[in-house]
């Protein structure tokens, strides 16, 4: 039984780099939570963490319908 796939850790490392990526252009560029270097961490940890419950949630999803 497959609960997830190598698209799943596939997409999964993007989302870091995105999430990272998203968090530096968030915080740093536009100015945006006053620019410091610790909100740009709690954004990028807080996009990171988000994904991971979507993950835990579609397998305890997957294991309630097998």
């Amino acid at each position: 039984m497959k609960l997830f796939t190598l698209v799943d850790y596939a997409a999964f490392g993007l989302w870091i780099l995105i999430s990272i990526l998203l968090s530096y252009l968030l915080v740093r560029k536009l100015n945006l939570f006053e620019g410091g270097s610790k909100n740009q961490r709690i954004l990028a940890i807080g996009l990171i963490a988000g994904h991971l419950l979507y993950l835990v949630w579609k397998k305890l999803w997957l294991f309630m319908l097998s």
